[in-house]
């Protein structure tokens, strides 16, 4: 595999186009009704989740490039703090897709917001193969607090927001048993922020996490299935949550993609100290149910966290058509059992 050296700002911005973008406007034939949601509550904080871009990067990239311009306009207005990127970046893992996925970034980089990224099971390998956890997402995205120097593939973000004090850990696709044990002692570092554990593969479409000993092939896209994972063992939902999640009082969140299906999964378990973590399944790329134009639409995920610290509401709304959706598991509310604005409980 042909490595390039960190591509800079500046050298990206030399670029002229985006790679296989076909148009740079929706069409509005192919859009649905426009659906608004609540404006903004005052007091309120926000986070966006980006699902996998996969078919962005390859074929639609003015749809990747709309979501993350629309976080930076929406910034202020809606108070948005950070960004999480599922995995699954690129489709292919060659040099064309990291390139429009890194131009859809830069707008983040450019209106200073935050984000953490994560590689998916495309993102490594020869053509995206996930034989090898070779992967250009290093030549691309080089993110601080990492793993291991010079790879970015494993990699954690502090974030205040307010009051709120937040610790986010990111994990690569099919994470090695190294990895699970560099997380835990991260979030031991920090008993004083709450969690997010982004990763790429955890939960499945059937609201339970993925159990590779249990469910073998029955779950679908199973990281256990994949090359990669005969090179070492690798962990799956199941085993995250055994070996870290569970363990540690600060967790509040996880997030992946990854699922086809309905791409959509919502899970409220029981960790350390009884403290209850909210674990999310939201994806939107090409082949997830129903199917939506252009590569999945350009959907994402708004987590909107209230003034009380406790009441988060989730919204899933695509830029590029101007379209919020209103379904149940798309649209809906969760009380935590925990104030986000006050430091996390004590093991």
């Amino acid at each position: 595999m042909e490595r390039r050296p960190f591509l800079r700002l500046a050298g990206l911005s030399a670029l002229s186009g985006l790679i296989g973008s076909s148009r740079s406007t929706p069409l509005a034939a192919e859009a649905a009704p426009i659906l608004r949601p609540d404006a903004p509550t005052p007091g309120a904080w926000s986070f966006a989740v980006l699902p996998d871009t996969q078919c962005y990067s390859e074929s639609h990239p003015e749809v990747f490039v709309a979501q993350t311009e629309w976080i930076a306009r929406q910034r202020h207005a809606r108070n948005i703090q950070f960004v999480l990127h599922e995995g699954d970046i690129t489709d292919d893992n060659i040099h064309p897709q990291w390139i429009n996925a890194r131009r859809a970034m830069d707008v983040l980089t450019d209106a200073a917001i935050p984000y953490l990224m994560v590689p998916g099971n495309h993102d490594m390998g020869p053509w995206g193969s996930v034989t090898t956890r070779d992967s250009f997402f290093s030549d691309y995205f080089q993110q601080r607090n990492s793993m291991e120097t010079a790879r970015s593939e494993n990699a954690y973000l502090t974030v205040d927001a307010g009051e709120a004090k937040l610790l986010i850990i990111g994990l690569e696709f099919a994470p090695r048993d190294e990895a699970v044990a560099w997380a835990n002692e991260v979030v031991a570092k920090f008993p004083d922020r709450h969690a997010i554990l982004l990763t790429h593969a955890y939960m499945y479409s059937d609201e339970t996490r993925y159990d590779w000993p249990v469910r073998q092939r029955e779950q679908n896209w199973n990281p256990n299935g994949y090359g990669v994972a005969k090179l070492a063992p690798v962990n799956d939902g199941e085993a995250l949550w055994q070996k870290l999640v569970s363990r540690h009082p600060q967790f509040v969140f996880t997030f992946n993609g990854h699922v086809l299906n309905d791409g959509i999964g919502h899970l409220a378990s029981r960790g350390a100290g009884g403290r209850t973590v909210h674990q999310m399944l939201v994806n939107y790329q090409c082949g997830v149910r129903p199917d939506r134009k252009l590569g999945g639409g350009g959907f994402l995920r708004l987590v909107e966290v209230q003034a009380d610290g406790r009441t988060v509401n989730i919204s899933d709304y695509s830029p590029y058509y101007d379209q919020w959706l209103t379904d149940t598991d798309r649209k809906f509310s969760i009380t935590l059992d925990r104030n986000l604005n006050e430091a996390p409980p004590a093991g």
